[in-house]
């Protein structure tokens, strides 16, 4: 029988050598994968909406590679989802640290909204559009921070530069309705709820607690039945509902 490798030397060597071409590329590529696997399973968790889901693969990536600004930014998201909004705003500070991006102002800046912190909110927001004035979501995080500042005005006219770059976001749509329900103003807040409702009834809420367009499509409706410029607090109390977007009534 013959061999390439006759001599004993040379068979050391060329086993040597078959170990190290098939042993060291699987280490390398188990080296990448720890880190591309969490962030493939996190991105999928998000499409799912399974926050549990994003904060066991991010923990696993993040322990890995702690400076991963995907990871950090999609753990920071899922903790805003699952309420956890003082940990969510630490997480994506840090992740702007290492990289600012608008979209992850927008995302602290949502945290912070859901906070009642509607300064902090409203200078992610400028921060953001300073480096993007087209970031349509960072206009949608200035509107709530300025309609959480009682500046209906400004948080209108923010809204409405956020639905001109992007007219078929559900989520500006309601956060108009919002702004214009809370300016007694139901006849327009009850057209720009159903117009959020048309894009997408179920679009995945900033935070958990915020009422659903649904829901102040239902307050906008009472105030219209009730008169025009009815008192936002006594339809509250009439229709049990804290509907006119998060971002107004906490601070109430």
């Amino acid at each position: 029988m013959t061999s390439s490798c006759p001599l004993p030397g040379r068979s050391r060597f060329c086993i040597a050598l078959l170990i190290f071409l098939l042993v060291v590329p699987c280490c390398l590529a188990a080296d990448t994968a720890s880190i591309s696997d969490p962030v493939d399973r996190a991105t999928s968790a998000v499409a799912e909406r399974d926050w549990d889901g994003v904060l066991a693969a991010t923990g696993e990536g993040l322990a890995v590679e702690p400076g991963n600004v995907s990871l950090l930014c999609m753990e920071g998201y899922a903790l805003r989802k699952l309420g956890r909004y003082p940990e969510a705003a630490a997480v994506v500070s840090e992740a702007i640290a290492l990289d600012p991006k608008p979209v992850r102002y927008a995302n602290r800046g949502y945290a912070y909204v859901a906070m009642g912190n509607y300064s902090a909110a409203l200078a992610d927001a400028d921060a953001a559009l300073l480096l993007d004035p087209a970031d349509a979501a960072s206009w949608g995080v200035k509107a709530m921070a300025l309609a959480g500042l009682e500046n209906l005005t400004g948080a209108e006219s923010a809204v409405d530069q956020g639905i001109a770059l992007d007219p078929e976001s559900a989520h500006l749509w309601h956060i108009r309705g919002g702004i214009l329900l809370a300016a007694g103003n139901a006849t327009g807040a009850a057209a720009a709820l159903n117009r959020s409702l048309d894009l997408d009834p179920d679009y995945s809420l900033p935070w958990p607690g915020m009422p659903t367009a649904r829901e102040d499509l239902a307050a906008a409706m009472q105030a219209a039945s009730a008169g025009p410029a009815a008192p936002v607090g006594g339809l509250a109390a009439v229709a049990g509902l804290l509907a006119v977007g998060a971002w107004s009534l906490r601070r109430r």
